[in-house]
C-alpha cells in the first residue's frame, strides 16, 4: 500500500538528483536553518532512497535519529516545510484510526533562474513599434545561449583531458560526465562553476588513483561514490561557518 503511494509521490528520477537538491536546498537556506533542522533533513534524505524523495517515519523514529527531543522535531519539520523544503502527507491508520508515520516528500531545488530570471535591463523605446529593440534582445538572448554552451564544451574538454591521463575511452568519459552532470545540475548558481568542475575534476583523478590500490569493476559507481561524498563536504564546510 505506501509502496504504490510512495511512487505516486516520488519528486526525483534518482537518487543523484535528491542528493543535490538537498546540498542545494541547505546551502540556499543556510541563513534560516537551524543545525537541529539541516540533521532532520538529512535523516528523511536517507529515508527517501527507495522512492527518490519520499521518506516515511515516525516523528518518534526521526528524535531518535538525531538524539533531540520531539518538539525539536515538530519544530524542524515545520521550519522545513515554511523554507519549501519538503511537505509533509498525513497518513491515518485505517483499522484502528488515529495519525500513523507521516509521509514527507523532499521538494526539488527550484533553479535560480526559474525563480529570479536574469535579464538585461533595458532602455524604455521611445517608438514601441521598432524592431531593432526585438532584434537587440535575441542578441541577447544568443550571447547568453552561447555563453551556457562555451562552459559545458569546457567542462568536457576537461573531463576528457583527465580521462585521458589514465586511459583512453570516450564511452567511459562520457559516464562520468554524465553522472557529473546529474550531481550538479541543482547546484548551478549557488556555488561557482569553477568550484564545481574543480570537485568534478579532483574526483576523477582519486577515481583513478585508487585503481592502483585495489580492483574496481564499476569505474563509473567508484567515481559516483566519490564525487558524491566530495560535495557533502563541500556544504558540509559551509555549514560549519554558520554554526
Amino acid at each position: 500500500m505506501y509502496t504504490k503511494e510512495a511512487s505516486k509521490m516520488a519528486s526525483f528520477r534518482s537518487v543523484d538528483e535528491l542528493n543535490g537538491a538537498i546540498r542545494t536546498h541547505i546551502y540556499r537556506n543556510k541563513s534560516d536553518l537551524t543545525p537541529a533542522a539541516i540533521e532532520v533533513l538529512k535523516v528523511l534524505s536517507r529515508h527517501a532512497v527507495k522512492t527518490p524523495g519520499v521518506a516515511y517515519l515516525k516523528l518518534a523514529t526521526i528524535a531518535e535519529l538525531i538524539g533531540k527531543h520531539r518538539v525539536t522535531v515538530i519544530r524542524s519539520i515545520k521550519r522545513l516545510i515554511n523554507l519549501g523544503i519538503i511537505r509533509k502527507e498525513i497518513k491515518y491508520r485505517p483499522v484502528s484510526g488515529g495519525n500513523g508515520a507521516n509521509i514527507y516528500v523532499i521538494l526539488p531545488a527550484v533553479k535560480t533562474s526559474d525563480v529570479t530570471p536574469s535579464v538585461l535591463p533595458r532602455k524604455a523605446a521611445e517608438k514601441p513599434t521598432e524592431t531593432s529593440s526585438e532584434a537587440s534582445q535575441r542578441k541577447d538572448e544568443a550571447v547568453i545561449s552561447q555563453s551556457e554552451n562555451k562552459l559545458l564544451r569546457n567542462t568536457y574538454a576537461a573531463f576528457k583531458s583527465a580521462v585521458n591521463t589514465f586511459v583512453s575511452d570516450s564511452k567511459l568519459t562520457n559516464k562520468l560526465y554524465g553522472i557529473y552532470l546529474a550531481h550538479t545540475s541543482y547546484l548551478k548558481g549557488v556555488y561557482a562553476a569553477g568550484t564545481l568542475q574543480e570537485i568534478g575534476l579532483e574526483a576523477v583523478r582519486q577515481t583513478f588513483i585508487a585503481t592502483k590500490r585495489k580492483a574496481i569493476r564499476n569505474l563509473a559507481g567508484y567515481y559516483n561514490g566519490v564525487l558524491d561524498r566530495m560535495l557533502d563536504n563541500l556544504y558540509i564546510l559551509e555549514i560549519r561557518k554558520l554554526i
